[in-house]
């Protein structure tokens, strides 16, 4: 399964690598040949834009799962592991249909 993903990976990195000419509009990629600043300043402001949205989303989903993990270790610890042991299965069981 590992090796399917990451061929996936990379086929989908050499495709979108061979294909950054073809997304840009042609007044952006002209604006871009010149040597005027300003278009690279509005390229570099909206890179940072969206890193900035992928960080924080990011760092968001990183600090869930963590505490998820820990709050996990913290109840098996206290002995309430068996809680975790076919929750899901024990809950359908005895739900009425």
């Amino acid at each position: 399964m590992r090796q399917i993903v990451r061929v996936s990976l990379v086929v989908i990195t050499l495709t979108l690598a061979g294909t950054s000419e073809a997304w840009a509009c042609p007044m952006c990629k002209l604006a871009l040949e010149t040597d005027d600043p300003q278009p690279r300043a509005y390229m570099m402001s909206i890179l940072f834009m969206l890193g900035m949205i992928g960080s924080m989303f990011g760092g968001m989903a990183g600090l869930l799962i963590w505490l998820a993990r820990r709050e996990r270790l913290e109840l098996e610890a206290a002995g309430y592991g068996h809680l975790f042991d076919n929750g899901v299965t024990q809950l359908a069981a005895a739900s009425p249909r």
